[in-house]
């Protein structure tokens, strides 16, 4: 028998993640962050950042696997309880998407904080979101 000297040959991670793309069934909207001239009202010397709607090559659509997860937060200080949810995002691996891309799912807008694109062994690539107020 040949030895193996990965994991999962290249086949067997190609079927991983096929696997892995049949719970992607929602529609995702991602639009590329992109550097925006400063607006006339000043913005102090920071960076200004537009997200281009109409520039077709800014945006893609893909289907991916959307996820929120609720948790009960204790406050320290004043003993209330309060609920904060952690919105993750299943994509296809090789998606062109980076920190600070808005994604939108169905009518929500959310900002992409992290993401796992560089990982030795990825089955599909996981984004995590802030929703956008």
């Amino acid at each position: 028998m040949a030895r193996q000297d990965a994991f999962l040959t290249a086949n067997q991670l190609d079927r991983v993640r096929d696997m892995a793309k049949l719970g992607m069934q929602t529609p995702i909207t991602i639009y590329a962050r992109s550097e925006g001239s400063i607006p006339s009202g000043g913005d102090y010397g920071d960076d200004y950042l537009d997200y281009d709607q109409t520039n077709e090559t800014r945006r893609s659509v893909v289907k991916g696997w959307f996820f929120s997860q609720p948790a009960q937060v204790q406050d320290v200080d004043t003993g209330m309880i309060t609920t904060t949810t952690t919105y993750r995002l299943f994509l296809p691996v090789g998606t062109a998407i980076n920190v600070g891309d808005r994604v939108v799912v169905g009518s929500d807008e959310y900002t992409v904080s992290d993401t796992d694109r560089e990982g030795t062994w990825l089955p599909m690539l996981t984004c995590n979101l802030r929703k956008r107020e």
